[in-house]
């Protein structure tokens, strides 16, 4: 089901469906959570995919709107799909200070704001809460 739904969404947004491309995106379904470019790599076996086609790629799914890219405090770029079809993030993440998980909240809409200035352009937004996840809370690390 996966394989389709990765296949689905590269025709929707007009990408060639290329081996590399197809397993970058079943990387990012399977794992339902925001993950780095070393994440993505290590699931794949850097010895069949090189790093820069990695990132090339995922630019472009950033670029065609079903990944957002994230930035965790370490200004690690982080990736996770996103069918929200909205350029900005459509949803705020959670950092855990403790074990560095993020998570998407997919929960709770970011409102759009409309009301700036005049001149004034928005290209994205961001949210992000940072505390503790339930893991650490619980084993009181």
């Amino acid at each position: 089901m996966s394989d389709q739904l990765a296949a689905e969404i590269l025709k929707e947004h007009s990408l060639k469906q290329t081996a590399g491309r197809l397993a970058i995106l079943l990387v990012l379904i399977k794992a339902g959570k925001p993950l780095s470019h070393k994440d993505i790599c290590s699931v794949l076996g850097d010895h069949f995919y090189d790093p820069v086609s990695v990132y090339r790629s995922l630019d472009s799914f950033v670029e065609a709107g079903f990944v957002h890219r994230v930035e965790d405090d370490n200004r690690t770029r982080l990736f996770a799909l996103c069918t929200c079809e909205k350029s900005s993030h459509c949803h705020p993440h959670f950092f855990c200070r403790r074990c560095g998980k993020c998570e998407c909240l997919k929960k709770f809409d970011i409102p759009a704001i409309s009301e700036l200035q005049q001149d004034y352009i928005v290209e994205e937004q961001r949210y992000y809460l940072k505390g503790v996840c339930s893991c650490c809370s619980k084993s009181g690390s």
